[in-house]
């Protein structure tokens, strides 16, 4: 038997639970902002703004790791439920992608990268999933996260994404990455524990997201093939569940022929 908090602080609820009867502080704490979160004291000095070219997860200026695509060859969408019987903590329920729409939780790029906000790297609105086309940057924005059964200790659970570069062709020429995978989230140097990278919110149980905005520069004389396949995860103790999506742009002279997230 678990007693709840339930009482509201903010815009996105922050809850907490403990044992009932116990007089010790709550063994978990599922915030929709984490205390560490900018406006509470977090240093953000130490993201760099970003190469004015391409970007998936925005880079802190380390250098891509190469690493093996996670769970090839099993198909658009990845899963990998618990056992029947077992710890309902050990894996996450579902992982769902939000590529149109508003964002869940009542989050938006601006919650997950506020060190970009009126930066340029992304249009429309913040909180509104869908490709985008500023006239200087083509890209999409795109919210992931995982559910998972409550009361769990969401610290075991961790987010995880790869970027497969599909199509990678600017003027004419060929990027030597094209058709490697990496991690997508360990060249980007951001941290993927916590805020604000990582958010949560309750709502079907306690759901785990991240957001990402991968976009290219162009100008007026740019020719771009442009295409990138993610797998995204949340992993836990016991198992993970992962989704799939595609981002695909061109661009011809200079205008943008084609802009399709899925």
């Amino acid at each position: 038997m678990y007693a709840f908090d339930t009482s509201s602080r903010s815009r996105k609820a922050a809850n907490t639970w403990q044992p009932a009867g116990r007089s010790s502080a709550p063994v978990a704490v599922w915030p929709g902002r984490r205390p560490e979160s900018p406006g509470a004291g977090h240093d953000l000095s130490r993201f760099a703004v970003l190469d004015p070219g391409e970007a998936s997860i925005p880079v802190l200026g380390q250098d891509d790791e190469k690493v093996e695509a996670p769970d090839a060859g099993l198909g658009p969408v990845l899963a990998q439920a618990p056992a029947a019987g077992g710890d309902a903590c050990a894996a996450p329920t579902s992982m769902t992608k939000v590529v149109s729409g508003s964002f869940q939780g009542g989050f938006s790029l601006d919650d997950y990268y506020p060190d970009l906000v009126g930066k340029g790297y992304w249009g429309g609105g913040a909180g509104t999933a869908g490709t985008f086309d500023t006239g200087r940057r083509v890209g999409a924005k795109v919210q992931l996260f995982g559910t998972i059964s409550g009361p769990c200790d969401s610290s075991k659970f961790s987010l995880a994404q790869s970027v497969t570069r599909t199509r990678d062709r600017i003027n004419g020429v060929t990027d030597p990455t094209e058709g490697q995978t990496f991690d997508d989230i360990a060249k980007s140097g951001r941290d993927a524990s916590r805020a604000p990278f990582r958010q949560e919110w309750l709502g079907g149980g306690l759901n785990i997201s991240m957001a990402d905005p991968p976009s290219i520069g162009y100008g007026a004389t740019t020719n771009a093939e442009w295409d990138r396949d993610f797998v995204t995860s949340l992993i836990g103790p016991g198992g993970r569940q992962s989704v799939s999506w595609s981002l695909s742009i061109r661009v011809t002279s200079g205008s943008v022929t084609r802009k399709t997230v899925s």
